[in-house]
């Protein structure tokens, strides 16, 4: 800004960097730490197997329930840093009301569970050795990620607003990645450590009850269930894709795992507030989804089909008024 001094930043006997005020620097540094932290995470992953062993049932059983705990999550941020760039998109003042929105939800659901996260789950790995670099990258990046949620609360126009959603929603969704495909279960196959107990201390600390997300077990027989609201044509009867009525933020889930794909849809449509919506792309016709959606909401979602295949179904999910 114009008027400050220069910000100097040194590395011991490493490179000088000169920026022309602190909040340039924090930028700068925040993209290195997100950099850093992708880094030493993927160097940890090529020295680890996709086969995970536990030490009994019970830690199977709660690196499912953290896999789904997380999913969830995932899907809500996403709706929710979605909404607010199609706000800003569409260049009106419900910006503001949709940053707000996901500020409130970060920190109701993100930046308390992570603190509880790095109190008892972190600080357990980093005792172990096999586990202390990735523990020690994790918990740098739930750093930034704070950071980031700090500047989206403190956002003073549309644009950082959405940068800030943007930048926080990919960083949270490699946070899960690295928790849940890699930390998780590392230190389920420890014997001297039960991660069943940490991570029911760490919900307790967050308020998050340590409840069991949604998996996917729905049979074809229950998708059979479907209202006929729910396999209804798109509102102008055809499938070209083009929607119909308000834009709503979009959920892309082909590339989500097949095995988080539904909690994560859960995680969005918790989101959605009544009268509002959301657009689903998904790699299928998701009939045993929308018979889950149906128990889990009892209705509470209209569903219309934007388009049929062959690539791709998109789906519009809006929520009844209350």
């Amino acid at each position: 800004m114009a008027g400050e001094s220069p910000v100097v930043c040194t590395a011991g006997l490493g490179p000088r960097w000169e920026f022309s005020d602190l909040a340039e620097a924090r930028f700068i540094f925040t993209v290195l730490s997100v950099i850093n932290y992708g880094q030493v995470c993927r160097e940890r992953e090529n020295t680890m197997s996709n086969v995970m062993f536990t030490s009994n049932e019970a830690e199977a059983e709660i690196v499912a329930e953290i896999e789904q705990n997380y999913a969830e999550r995932c899907g809500a941020m996403a709706a929710k840093a979605e909404a607010l760039v199609a706000a800003v998109s569409r260049q009106d003042e419900s910006w503001m009301t949709a940053r707000k929105d996901l500020s409130s939800w970060a920190q109701a659901s993100v930046t308390s569970a992570l603190r509880a996260e790095a109190a008892h789950i972190l600080t357990a790995a980093k005792r172990l050795e096999k586990s202390r670099a990735l523990a020690e990258a994790i918990d740098a990046g739930s750093d930034v990620l704070a950071s980031l949620f700090a500047d989206l609360a403190g956002a003073a126009d549309a644009v950082r607003a959405a940068g800030s959603a943007q930048a926080a929603r990919s960083v949270f969704d490699l946070h899960a990645d690295n928790v849940t495909t890699r930390l998780v279960p590392l230190m389920a196959g420890e014997s001297s450590v039960s991660l069943a107990k940490l991570w029911t201390q760490a919900c307790a600390d967050a308020g998050a009850g340590g409840k069991n997300a949604a998996t996917d077990s729905t049979t074809s027989e229950q998708a059979a269930s479907a209202t006929p609201e729910q396999t209804s044509d798109c509102a102008h009867g055809c499938t070209c894709g083009e929607s119909a009525g308000p834009e709503y933020p979009e959920l892309d889930v082909r590339t989500v795992p097949h095995a988080i794909r539904h909690a994560t849809v859960f995680g969005a449509l918790d989101s959605v507030s009544a009268g509002s919506g959301m657009v689903l792309v998904a790699p299928h016709d998701p009939l045993p989804l929308l018979a889950q959606i149906d128990q889990r909401y009892s209705g509470g979602f209209s569903v219309d089909y934007l388009q049929r295949g062959p690539e791709a179904w998109r789906l519009k999910f809006v929520r009844a008024r209350r």
